[in-house]
C-alpha cells in the first residue's frame, strides 16, 4: 500500500496503518494525534486495518465519473447521512447521495484485500476528519466481536477509578464529564460512545469529539482550549453545541486522554431547567437495568444505523444476548447512581463533581 505512513496507531485496542499522500501527511497526523489516547491502552485485539487516503483531483474525478454511471443502492450507514453504494470490479464504493446535504468531495472504498480507501478532492474542507469515520466504525465492530458492548455514554477516571456516565442526548453526560475534569482532575476516557468490556470489568473509549453546550461552557472560567460560550445559546436542552477534540478537552483541564479504566461507578445524570438542589439516589436493579438498556448501542445504534466499512462477524441475536449479559453484570457488580439537579443551582459543576467523587472507593 503506497503513500506515506502516519505510523501504526491504536484505538480501543485495534491497530491502524494510515497512509496518505505526502502533501496531506501533516494535516492527517495532527488530527489523529488529537484523538489518540495518551495512557492506559486497551488490550490489543491482534488485528491491523490498513487505510489509504488519496488526496488527488484526477483520481477523485476519474472514480467519481465511473461511479456516476454505475448501478447504485442508497444506504443510510449514519443517521441523516445517505450514501450511494456501488461495486466496480472487486471494489466496493460509497459516495454521498447527490440529493443530500452531504458535501460531494469524498469517496470511500474497500478493495478485495479488505484495505479501506478514502479518495478526497484537494479542495475538501477538513478532509482529515474522514479517516476517523472509518476508524470509529472498525473500532465498534471489533469491540462487539471481542465481547464488548457499546453504550451512548461518556466516561472518565477519578484517581484511576472508571466512571461510566450514561443517558440519552440532553441528559447531562458532558456536563457531568466536564464537572469531573474541572473539579476532580478526571482523565477523559470517552464521549458519546463508550465500550464496556466483558463482565463489566472496564470502560474503553471510542475516538469521538467532545460536544459541549453553551450552558456548561458558561459555568467555566474562560479557557483558550475551549470555544467561548458567547458564540453558543445557553438555553437548556439546545442541540447546538461546540465541538472539540479529546486532546483539546483534556488540555483545557490539564488532564490526560486515557483509553481504558477499571469500572467502579455508573452515573445516570438527570438535569432539569430549574434550581432544584442536588439529590443522589440508587435505583433498584430493575430500574437501573432499564436505564442501561435504553442507551445500549449493541447491536442497534441510533446513530450508526448500518455497518459498512467493517462487516459484522456475529449475528445480531448473539450480540443482543452478549449485551444483555454485560448489562446484567453492570447492575450486579457496579453501583448505579442517579444524580438529579437543576442547572441553575449555584456552583453546579463543583457540586456534581463532589457528589460523584464521594461515592467512589
Amino acid at each position: 500500500m503506497t503513500g506515506r505512513s502516519n505510523g501504526t496507531v491504536a484505538f480501543a485496542g485495534h491497530c491502524f496503518d494510515v497512509r496518505t499522500d505526502e502533501t496531506f501527511h501533516a494535516d492527517q497526523s495532527i488530527h489523529l494525534q488529537n484523538f489518540s489516547p495518551e495512557t492506559s491502552p486497551a488490550p490489543l485485539c491482534g488485528q491491523l486495518t490498513q487505510i489509504r487516503i488519496h488526496h488527488s483531483e484526477d483520481l477523485f474525478r476519474d472514480h467519481g465519473a465511473r461511479l456516476a454511471d454505475a448501478h447504485s443502492l442508497e444506504v443510510l450507514p449514519f443517521r441523516g447521512e445517505p450514501y450511494l453504494a456501488s461495486r466496480l470490479g472487486q471494489v466496493r464504493w460509497w459516495r454521498p447521495d447527490p440529493a443530500s446535504h452531504l458535501p460531494a468531495d469524498h469517496l470511500y472504498a474497500c478493495d478485495a484485500t479488505g484495505r479501506l480507501h478514502i479518495v478526497l478532492h484537494p479542495g475538501t474542507d477538513r478532509g482529515e476528519r474522514y479517516a476517523l469515520r472509518v476508524i470509529r466504525e472498525v473500532v465498534l465492530r471489533c469491540g462487539e466481536h471481542r465481547g464488548w458492548t457499546a453504550f451512548h455514554a461518556a466516561a472518565a477516571t477519578v484517581d484511576g477509578h472508571g466512571v461510566l456516565i450514561v443517558g440519552p442526548s440532553g441528559a447531562g453526560k458532558t456536563t457531568l464529564l466536564t464537572a469531573l475534569a474541572a473539579h476532580r482532575r478526571a482523565d477523559l476516557v470517552g464521549s458519546d460512545r463508550v465500550l464496556v468490556t466483558e463482565s463489566a470489568a472496564s470502560v474503553v473509549g471510542v475516538p469521538i469529539s467532545v460536544r459541549i453546550a453553551g450552558g456548561t461552557l458558561s459555568a467555566l472560567a474562560p479557557n483558550d482550549s475551549l470555544p467561548p460560550h458567547s458564540v453558543l445559546p445557553t438555553d437548556f436542552g439546545t442541540s447546538r453545541k461546540a465541538s472539540c477534540t479529546p486532546h483539546d478537552f483534556a488540555g483545557a483541564f490539564a488532564v490526560r486522554v486515557r483509553e481504558s479504566a477499571p469500572l467502579r461507578l455508573v452515573v445516570l445524570p438527570r438535569l432539569h431547567d430549574d434550581d432544584r438542589d442536588i439529590s443522589i439516589a440508587f435505583p433498584g436493579a430493575a430500574a437501573a437495568r432499564a436505564a442501561l438498556a435504553a442507551v445500549c448501542c449493541t447491536p442497534h445504534d441510533e446513530d450508526w444505523l448500518h455497518p459498512w466499512f467493517a462487516d459484522r462477524t456475529r449475528p445480531e441475536g448473539e450480540l443482543a444476548r452478549q449485551a444483555a449479559d454485560v448489562m446484567d453484570d453492570l447492575v450486579a457488580r457496579v453501583p448505579v447512581m442517579q444524580v438529579t439537579v437543576g442547572v441553575h443551582t449555584p456552583h453546579l459543576l463543583e457540586r456534581i463533581a463532589g457528589a460523584v467523587a464521594r461515592k467512589l472507593p
